[in-house]
């Protein structure tokens, strides 16, 4: 039987490694997974509460974050700031797992930059369907890319904090 296209494209990103043929096939095959986006697109909002994670399988996404604004206490701000592209994602990249795992509010949007963006939407209650196996493999590949995320965060962290002394 000849495998579905999606199938093969996932069974090569790092996050679904663990996963066997089987479980790969049962989620693609996950009625309402797949959602497409056009340019400028919102997919998530910052703010939103929403716990799902995302893998891109085609097109690619920017995820950008609002400045936060110095109000004094007791006034608010008519100022809307612009948001700032913290990156851009391209497919096998995955986004909206610290929502998943902390059920907190989005911590920043993402916005489809390409002409088509599909990708897979893995909710809690998608994830909740399969066996405990299943969800056990899911909770360590999202605790993974948190870790990996962090190690990024503190690279350039150190390399902001390097050129600012040198200047």
């Amino acid at each position: 039987m000849e495998k579905h296209p999606i199938e093969e494209f996932i069974e090569k990103l790092p996050f679904f490694k663990e996963f066997s043929e089987s479980e790969r096939a049962k989620l693609v095959h996950t009625q309402g997974i797949f959602e497409k986006f056009k340019t400028n697109e919102v997919i998530i909002s910052e703010g939103d509460m929403d716990a799902s994670v995302f893998v891109i399988l085609t097109g690619t996404i920017l995820i950008k974050k609002k400045p936060k604004v110095n109000v004094k206490e007791n006034h608010i701000s008519l100022q809307d700031p612009e948001q700032i592209t913290i990156v851009e994602l391209k497919p096998g990249s995955i986004f909206g797992e610290i929502s998943l795992i902390s059920k907190h509010p989005r911590n920043t949007s993402a916005i489809a930059s390409s002409e088509q963006v599909v990708v897979m939407k893995i909710t809690n209650e998608i994830i909740e369907k399969f066996n405990l196996a299943i969800q056990k493999k899911f909770q360590n590949q999202l605790i993974h890319i948190l870790v990996q995320r962090l190690d990024e965060m503190n690279e350039r962290y150190i390399k902001l904090k390097t050129s600012i002394a040198k200047n």
